[in-house]
């Protein structure tokens, strides 16, 4: 036991790198390690802590955060589908990746279609980007090469999930299309297709294209790239797209039932969509797209502490592990795809959420299910809290959400967004 822990000792010292302080010269570790020479106090520290990248994943899930990438995503929706593309790609400019996060309104998050009916209209583009059609969503990212290593998308919805997930795969499969287009020089033809399926005019992306824009995504809008190639070639960008493509569509029904309240299918009907989603992930090799992202950002706000928002938030992902098990589902095949979403709020307790769900995630998946190492890591979002902000001392809320911010970023967190 000695000598096991001798090496464990030795590890940590080999793991801690020397880095150099901006302000003052000296060199600073880079990571923190207890100094204890105590072969028992290095194990209990291995056990409950360990370093970055190590089970139980206490500190961090990968060794260390990437050098000159922060985790934040842009988080906008408003109006039209091209009104929003233009804020992401001002949002985008100069950033080392696109991390793309999507607010819809509330008819979209119900299901409607945009009317002129009073209890529609005058909610169509308020506080979200209005989307009805594929091709809604092709002007939506549209110049945002969705299969790019630096490009994410998350997409908060919930009831309608499926549809919206399914208009996204096929907005990106449709940009693959696009450069096989390209590449192949098969535009001529394509485009006599294209002009003898409409019998008037293409449908067309609404004024200007932002700065830094290609328009990569609207050449085929309103007809779809199967018409266009093709079927084994579209077959085969299909297979490639959907394997490579990275974001999160949100799909928890769970605390919707619970919290926010956007519920337009019974529970059971949309947990078996959920589950018929994944299926299709597991069975397509779908492996960069979280197939939902378990919040419990909208039962904190619903006034949950952060206590009882990191064990409701927890409760429903076992919950979601259960279900999928019980479909015949492998906790290897389906885990890595589960992401979680948290609030970060002004209590204390908030600068150790992430750490607490790790932990806890990776213990339940190793000693209960046999998990891999893979499924053991929880990766999760945080929002800095709506909640917290108000009207009474208004001129505090940057500093409230800046160390919410901070809070996040000291815990780890994967990606973030201010609210």
């Amino acid at each position: 036991m000695q000598e096991i822990a001798a090496r464990l000792g030795e590890r940590l010292e080999g793991e801690e790198i020397a880095i150099v302080s901006r302000t003052t010269g000296g060199e600073i570790p880079k990571l923190g390690v207890p100094r204890d020479a105590d072969w028992g106090e290095l194990l209990g520290f291995l056990m409950r802590e360990n370093l970055p990248g190590h089970y139980p994943y206490t500190a961090g899930v990968f060794p260390y955060r990437r050098t000159g990438e922060d985790p934040i995503r842009m988080f906008a929706g408003e109006g039209t589908p091209e009104r929003t593309n233009r804020r992401f790609h001002y949002l985008s400019q100069g950033q080392p990746a696109a991390r793309l996060s999507t607010a819809f309104d509330s008819v979209t998050l119900y299901g409607y279609d945009p009317d002129e009916r009073p209890d529609i209209y005058g909610k169509v583009g308020n506080s979200g980007v209005s989307i009805a059609t594929l091709d809604d969503l092709k002007k939506l990212y549209s110049g945002f090469d969705l299969l790019a290593p630096n490009t994410s998308v998350s997409m908060t919805i919930n009831g309608p999930a499926p549809m919206m997930l399914a208009f996204f795969m096929n907005a990106a499969i449709d940009q693959q299309v696009e450069k096989h287009l390209d590449e192949t020089g098969g535009w001529k033809e394509a485009n006599k297709i294209v002009k003898k399926y409409f019998r008037q005019s293409q449908p067309e992306y609404s004024g200007e294209l932002p700065d830094g824009s290609d328009g990569l995504g609207l050449r085929l809008l309103g007809i779809t790239g199967d018409k266009v190639v093709d079927a084994e070639t579209y077959d085969r960008i299909k297979r490639e797209t959907i394997a490579r493509v990275r974001g999160t569509v949100q799909a928890d029904i769970l605390k919707e039932d619970q919290a926010q309240n956007t519920c337009i299918f019974s529970t059971e009907f949309a947990m078996r969509m959920m589950g018929d989603i994944q299926q299709y992930f597991v069975d397509h090799g779908v492996r960069n797209f979280y197939s939902v992202s378990i919040s419990g950002y909208h039962i904190a706000e619903a006034g949950a502490n952060p206590i009882s928002q990191l064990a409701f938030t927890l409760a429903n992902g076992f919950t979601i592990v259960e279900y999928y098990l019980a479909r015949g589902m492998d906790i290897n095949d389906f885990a890595p795809n589960l992401s979680f979403f948290f609030s970060n709020g002004m209590d204390p307790e908030y600068a150790v959420i992430g750490r607490v769900a790790r932990r806890i995630w990776a213990r339940a998946m190793r000693e209960r299910y046999g998990a891999s190492r893979r499924s053991q890591m929880l990766k999760y979002h945080i929002q800095t809290s709506g909640r917290s902000l108000h009207a009474q001392e208004i001129q505090f809320n940057d500093i409230r959400t800046t160390l919410q911010a901070m809070y996040a970023l000291f815990d780890n967190c994967n990606t973030a967004n201010n609210g």
